[in-house]
């Protein structure tokens, strides 16, 4: 019996139609005896890993559910790869309290007559407290240690232990262990569930299940070292299949055991029930007879299936539309790659969200979205649901990349090499597009802190979990440009990884090669084993460089994209650091920080969310008639309300831009600058303010006649091809030519910010005197006229 689902299909038979629980004595290993029939010995991996399959049932009142709400499972067989692997992948896609931490159960020696306790799996944090797991204590489930509660867990039921159970790594569910076997789950939707051992279930009475799927993965772990002991259908050396939370089984087989492993039940039931019947001649359809169809909407599987075959079997053509999933049967159980597969390509499948698809949810990348569904950054993180959208009726599509993972994995098993460093569990805590799958080796006797730590309920820097989701929410930001860097660093890190596992691997061969002959006498078998331990424990080390690495990460998304400024980093990949401008000896610039301060956002999104609808630019005071109060010295009327020095400046400054000025006086911008200073001077001198009136006048009327010189030769400098309409100046003096802003283009300035004209060598060029006086009035540096 599996994790509870909930049914909106066919109502469940009542309880006297179903097969009685299986006994608490029962052994978990099939034999020859045993109903689930066994296939062929042979010692192949090459095989489906186990594929639990998830019943589901109307929701139980009296226990909560497990939190994971839904997996995305990938296995590639040894023909299929590049380097022979055998391959199979697992996404635990649940919400914000699901479990994250990889942990490593220890092999264990038990007494002849013990017991193994099963334990009810919560698989939110903390998904186990107590000391039963293992012959030795298990530090993460220590009671009473970190944020684990003092009290142990109560066991539903127990069934007879082995002699011996093997080491393997764990999450929610087992995933490799010390003999390459590894795990893969896909939680399914089903017309039968059962609930846990005392616990009610309406229209069940007391619950009876013992085993829960996580229970049973952790079982096949510490028993088990070939796939072939628990599979239902053989996935063939040279293909790959996909499970999206639904079944893939369809037709059963009873005539090929090698391929294909069932309980004599999957037959009696549906039989009994009438849904199938044996004298029909027809093979029973194990999806269309037990599956109670895809969770949540339409495509929620489906498209998941489509998505993975389209990367790694586009010439299939398969469609992404089909009816229903039971009816139509739309894809095959597995199929053979257009070429042959390695651990990065399904890294990059588990983080697929349907790019350059008409199902892509990356903003308007999508045919069915508009812009406005990722944002203006186009991220495909649409983080609403049904208990945050109440009244609205809606789906987004269900891809493979998914922000609410609490963690994935890649299974690696290599049977050509020896067992310590052959199986290796590619280990991603937090969302898959964020995070860098981390190798572990399954001869690795103990893991580093930064795996084994990390959960949603604290916040903790020295973990995987933690730098990967901060990297997350941070390229959330501004998710189109970030994840170009997150995937390159993925990129980078995954290399890096590739090198270090094949040195381990030829460190640990080189033992084996050294140790061969157990019959030497110089054989020492403590030398191998801790040369063999030296090696894999070169994982432990990578995983905690690859924590520092991330947080550097993290640091650099926060500092090029913090307030929406991109800051150039060309000192590292990395950086955190950008040179500030370059100035002379007096302090002016002579290059620009390569910080980009308004980037803006994408014009169609401006369009869409009605930008273009905002407040209007200020009234124009000629279309007000001059009612806002701008008139000429000479028309001023007693009336007019006083205007200080500052306002009547400003007022001469608006008069010129706005072409009432004149131009005809003589004399140069330098020339009243040089007046302006002197009179500052006398200002300087002493005299007091009534004495100064008359030359508050005069200075006054001198600055209107300023700017209209200085507009007049810009004017002049337009014409000539000379301006790049840097300033107000060069746009009124454009305007005045009849132009535009959108001419000032015409006469930008290279890259090298030098205008074309060749005149730009004189040392008198006008458009560079003009450039600086601009700046220096709006930098408030020139004396006498800026602060005006």
């Amino acid at each position: 019996a599996a994790s509870i689902r909930p049914s909106s299909g066919r109502t469940a038979p009542p309880l006297v139609s179903l097969p009685p629980p299986p006994s608490p004595t029962m052994k978990f290993a099939p034999s020859s005896s045993s109903p689930l029939r066994a296939a062929s010995s042979s010692s192949s991996l090459s095989l489906l890993p186990l594929l639990f399959l998830s019943f589901g049932g109307p929701l139980p009142s009296s226990f909560v559910l497990p939190s994971v709400e839904g997996c995305t499972t990938i296995a590639v067989g040894r023909l299929a790869t590049i380097d022979g692997s055998v391959l199979s992948s697992h996404s635990n896609d649940g919400e914000g309290t699901t479990d994250p931490r990889l942990v490593l159960v220890p092999s264990s020696s038990w007494p002849s007559d013990s017991t193994r306790k099963i334990f009810y799996s919560p698989e939110s944090y903390p998904r186990y407290v107590g000391y039963d797991r293992a012959s030795i204590p298990i530090r993460e489930y220590e009671p009473g240690r970190g944020d684990n509660p003092t009290v142990s867990f109560e066991p539903l039921c127990e069934i007879p232990q082995v002699r011996r159970t093997y080491r393997y790594m764990e999450e929610t569910y087992g995933a490799l262990n010390e003999r390459q076997l590894g795990i893969s789950e896909s939680t399914c939707s089903g017309v039968f569930g059962a609930a846990p051992r005392g616990m009610d279930h309406p229209g069940y009475g007391a619950g009876r299940a013992c085993l829960s799927i996580d229970a049973l993965s952790q079982i096949a772990m510490e028993r088990h070292s070939r796939a072939r002991d628990a599979i239902v259908r053989r996935v063939p050396d040279d293909s790959f299949a996909v499970v999206p939370n639904a079944f893939i089984i369809r037709e059963i087989d009873a005539d090929d055991a090698t391929n294909y492993m069932w309980s004599d039940s999957a037959f009696d039931v549906a039989e009994k029930l009438g849904w199938w019947s044996s004298s029909s001649g027809k093979k029973l359809d194990f999806t269309a007879t037990y599956s109670d169809g895809e969770y949540s909407h339409k495509y929620y599987s489906g498209r998941r299936s489509w998505g993975v075959y389209r990367k790694f079997a586009p010439s299939l053509d398969l469609s992404a539309e089909y009816e229903e999933w039971r009816i139509s049967d739309p894809y095959p159980f597995a199929a053979r790659p257009d070429a042959k597969l390695c651990v990065e390509d399904v890294a990059m499948v588990m983080r697929s969200y349907y790019e350059d698809t008409p199902y892509s949810q990356a903003g308007n990348s999508s045919s069915k979205l508009n812009l406005l569904a990722g944002g203006p950054w186009k991220s495909p993180d649409h983080v609403a649901g049904d208990n945050s959208t109440p009244g609205i009726v809606g789906n987004w599509e269900r891809t493979v990349g998914l922000y609410r993972t609490s963690d994935s994995y890649i299974a690696q098993s290599r049977s050509y090499l020896p067992d310590a460093a052959g199986g290796i569990l590619w280990y991603g805590p937090y969302a898959a597009p964020y995070a860098s799958y981390v190798p572990f080796a399954g001869g690795m006797t103990s893991l580093p802190r930064s795996a084994t730590s990390g959960h949603h309920m604290r916040l903790d820097k020295t973990t995987l979990f933690w730098a990967n989701r901060y990297v997350g929410n941070y390229a959330r930001l501004k998710w189109i440009d970030t994840m170009r860097e997150v995937k390159a660093f993925q990129g980078r890190m995954m290399g890096e990884f590739l090198e270090l596992q094949s040195d381990v691997d030829a460190l640990v061969v080189a033992a084996l090669h050294r140790h061969r002959d157990i019959s030497d006498p110089d054989y020492d078998s403590v030398s191998y084993e801790r040369a063999v331990a030296d090696a894999v424990d070169l994982y432990s080390d990578n995983a905690e460089r690859t924590v520092s690495l991330t947080w550097d990460l993290a640091d650099h998304l926060m500092f090029k994209y913090a307030d929406g400024q991109i800051h150039s980093t060309p000192e590292s990949p990395l950086g955190t650091h950008t040179p500030p401008r370059a100035y002379d000896a007096r302090g002016s610039t002579v290059r620009e920080a390569e910080v980009i301060d308004q980037p803006g956002y994408p014009n169609e999104w401006l369009e869409k969310v009605g930008y273009k609808d905002g407040p209007p630019p200020p009234p124009n005071c000629e279309e007000l008639e001059w009612r806002c109060g701008h008139a000429d010295d000479d028309n001023n009327n007693n009336n007019e309300p006083h205007r200080t020095r500052t306002q009547q400046a400003q007022d001469d400054e608006t008069e010129g831009g706005n072409l009432r000025g004149g131009g005809d006086e003589e004399g140069t911008i330098n020339e009243e600058m040089a007046e302006e200073e002197d009179g500052d001077d006398d200002n300087k001198g002493g005299a007091d303010d009534d004495d100064n009136d008359d030359d508050d006048d005069e200075e006054t009327t001198m600055m209107g006649e300023a700017w209209r010189e200085y507009l007049a030769k810009k004017r002049e400098a337009y014409e000539g091809g000379r301006s790049a309409c840097k300033s107000r100046g060069d746009v009124a003096a454009a305007l005045l030519s009849g132009g535009g802003r959108k001419e000032c283009a015409a006469a930008a300035p290279d890259n090298n910010g030098n205008d074309d004209d060749d005149d730009d060598d004189d040392d008198d060029d006008p458009v560079k005197e003009d450039r600086k006086f601009v700046q220096d009035r709006e930098d408030g540096t020139t004396d006498g006229v800026s602060a005006k």
